[in-house]
Parts: C-alpha cells; sequence; structure tokens
C-alpha cells in the first residue's frame, strides 16, 4: 500500500519497466482518511484518534497500529497523514532519501535539498 487511501498501480511500459508513482483511490481506505481529516479538524487529537482506531480493529498504513505520529507525522518532512500533500492533490517526489548510518547499522533518512 502507498498512502492510505491509494493503492499503487504496478504496471509496466511499452518496455517492459515498472511505471513509477501511479496510484488509486481505495475506497475503504478514503473513507478512514476523510474521518481522520474530521476528527482532527473537530479539535480531537492524533492520540485519541489513533487510539480509536486501533479499539474499533481499523488498520493502519501497511496493517500496521495506529500511532500519534502515523496520523500527525513531521510538518518539514510532508509525514503523517495531516501533513501529506497528496491529499490536496500535489505529489511530492524525493522528498526525503535514505542511508545507512554506519555506526549503527540503521537505515536513516534525510530531507533532500528543496534545489533537487
Amino acid at each position: 500500500m502507498g498512502s492510505a487511501g491509494y493503492t499503487v498501480v504496478k504496471q509496466l511500459d511499452a518496455r517492459g519497466n515498472p511505471v513509477r508513482g501511479d496510484h488509486e483511490s481505495n475506497e475503504a481506505e478514503a473513507n478512514v482518511v476523510r474521518r481522520i481529516f474530521r476528527e482532527f479538524a473537530s479539535g480531537i487529537g492524533p492520540r485519541t484518534i489513533a487510539r480509536t482506531l486501533n479499539e474499533e480493529g481499523i488498520p493502519g498504513p501497511n496493517g500496521k497500529q495506529w500511532g500519534d505520529t502515523t496520523i500527525r507525522g513531521h510538518v518539514k518532512r510532508g509525514t503523517g497523514l495531516i501533513n501529506n500533500e497528496l491529499y490536496i492533490g500535489r505529489r511530492i517526489w524525493n522528498r526525503l532519501r535514505y542511508i545507512k548510518d554506519p555506526s549503527t547499522g540503521k537505515r536513516v533518512s534525510r530531507l533532500t535539498p528543496e534545489s533537487e
């Protein structure tokens, strides 16, 4: 799954290479996304929204449980449902890049400069 409410469309171009970035709406997930935006706009906090969704057994992105950061994310990085510009119709490419931290061996994200 891509962003909640959207499913990645797997297609190949004429040469047989994957076409990247195509999404189609997933209505059941889209209803959950609309609900989250409505509740957030009415003043319900991300932690409460996440707890309620989990109590109702509604799966979060990638089948994981909802957390407050899943909903609010990070403003500058454009993560989380509320800060994801996809929901206002704007696609942002290459916002984050991932590198391996040599000291820990863990994958960490870095914000790509806007000029790139």
